[in-house]
Formats: structure tokens, sequence, C-alpha cells
């Protein structure tokens, strides 16, 4: 494997690592509240630019900047649910999609007024040099905590929906939810905490691409968008799913800028994504419920 392709399959890993995290955010509220939230790019810029003044600005050291920001994150998650969309419980999914896009406008709109349209780099908080090697592959500190992270956030996320109290509230919410407020459980708590664990993985992936590249709203707005098509690859309703398709779409974009061009790496994501589509519907890992929007 030559160096080059080793670079670029590294890259494709950590890009992966990043859909990953940001689509996690989608299944959990789509699993919750069934929501598609597409303003998952523009909470995953809030956290890059939070993180980014807690540790530059007022100099609280990087781990302890990372864990103000996640809090405020949640909060700022759960209080979108409580304030806005509470309101719209029960009303139709396309409703619900066009609100999202509203709440991501705004957000966008927010963070400019505030933080200005400028780019902004991270000094660096990790090393780039090499910390482990497997042949031509080389990580380097950022990539291992990247990955790493995402990998973590998968596995706590998975059994805490599957194995908690809470989690099983979640599911029974998104799944009959009138019953489920007959069965005394708190449908808005448990909406409120999905919306609060969405801006969570919004805003892991934000301080992630904020440590390894620079923040630019454009950018990282874009980037929370794409990370549907990895979700829809694995399952809309996957969290195991969303790390599969998250990795694949890198991937294929890895390897169509590195065969013909950068150029080609949206075009790439969104032709796999229509032909798994046309072949599966539901993504790999996908239960057979859909929604048409």
């Amino acid at each position: 494997m030559s160096d080059a392709l080793a670079q670029a399959l590294v890259g494709a890993l950590v890009l992966g690592s990043l859909y990953t995290v940001v689509g996690i955010g989608f299944v959990i509220l789509y699993k919750a509240t069934h929501v598609l939230n597409f303003a998952q790019g523009s909470l995953m810029l809030l956290g890059g630019l939070i993180f980014f003044t807690i540790n530059q600005s007022m100099g609280v050291p990087w781990p302890f900047a990372m864990v103000l920001s996640l809090l405020a994150m949640s909060v700022i998650g759960s209080a979108l649910y409580l304030v806005f969309f509470r309101r719209l419980v029960g009303a139709k999914e396309f409703t619900l999609v066009i609100a999202t896009l509203g709440l991501s406008v705004v957000l966008l709109t927010v963070a400019l007024i505030v933080w200005g349209p400028g780019t902004r780099t991270m000094p660096e908080l990790l090393s780039r040099q090499t910390l482990v090697s497997f042949g031509n592959l080389k990580f380097s500190s950022i990539d291992v905590f990247s990955i790493a992270t995402a990998l973590v956030v998968v596995f706590v996320l998975d059994l805490s929906l599957r194995h908690t109290r809470i989690g099983i509230k979640m599911r029974a919410v998104a799944d009959e939810p009138l019953l489920a407020s007959l069965m005394k459980v708190n449908v808005n708590r448990m909406s409120a905490i999905a919306w609060g664990i969405a801006a969570f993985c919004a805003g892991v992936a934000g301080i992630a691409y904020s440590m390894r590249l620079s923040i630019d709203p454009v950018g990282l707005t874009g980037l929370g968008l794409l990370a549907f098509p990895a979700v829809l690859l694995g399952g809309l309703d996957s969290v195991r799913g969303v790390l599969v398709g998250g990795f694949l779409l890198a991937i294929v974009q890895s390897a169509a800028t590195y065969i013909f061009g950068g150029i080609w790496a949206d075009v790439s994501a969104y032709a796999v994504l229509l032909v798994v589509l046309l072949v599966r519907p539901r993504g790999f890992f996908g239960s057979r419920t859909a929604v048409r929007l």
C-alpha cells in the first residue's frame, strides 16, 4: 500500500468517526421522537464555537472545556425541545422536517451574529505526530481521539437504549406516546433528554472537528448534513448501523477523491446512497418501518 493511499484511508476513518457521532444524534432523536433533525450541522458548529470560546477566550484547559461545552450543548438541545418542539408534538413528519431546517438557519444566523463569519483555528491541543502505526497506516493522537470517541459513543448509547430504564422509556415514547403516558412515562421529559443527547453528539463531533481543523461555519454545517446519508445507509433507527454507514460513506468519498479528485466526493456519497436505497430502502440495519416525506 502506497503512503498516499494509506493516508487517504486514515483520513477516511477519521471522517467516518465524525459522520458516526453526528449520525447517532439523528438516530437517537428519531428513535425517541420520530423527528428527523436537520439542525445537527448547526448544532455541530455551535459545539465547536462554544468549545473554542471556553478554551481559548477563557483559558480553560481543553479537557475541562470539552466537558463544559458538552454540558452546555445538552442543555441547549433540551431547551430547544421545551421551548419550540414540544408545541409540535403530533405534527406531520414533513412539518417537523421543515421546522428543523428552520432551526438550522436560526442557529447558524445566531452563531454568525455572536462569533462572526470568520474562520477560527485551534492551536495544536493533541499531537499530530504518529502515535501508533500498522504498516503504512499511521495514526496521530488526534486521529486516535476522533476514532475512539466515535466507538465509545456508539457503544455507550447503544447499551443505554437497549438496557437502561431511560432508553426503554424513550423507545416506548417513540412507539406509542399515548400508551407511554398512560403508563406514567413523562413524554416531555424523555423527548427533552433525547434532544439533549442529540445536541451532545453534535457537540462531540464539532469539538473533534475543531481540534483537527479550523472552525468554518459553512464547512461545519455542511459536514453535519452529510451525516444524514450515512444514517440512511446504516438504517434510520439503528445505532450500530450508523457506525457502519458513517465509515462506509467516508471510505467511498475518500476513494472517489483519491481516484477522481475532490470534486467527486459529495457526488459519490449520494450516488452510493441512491443505489443502497433502491436495493434496500431501510438501509443495512434499519427496521421495515418507512417514512415518506
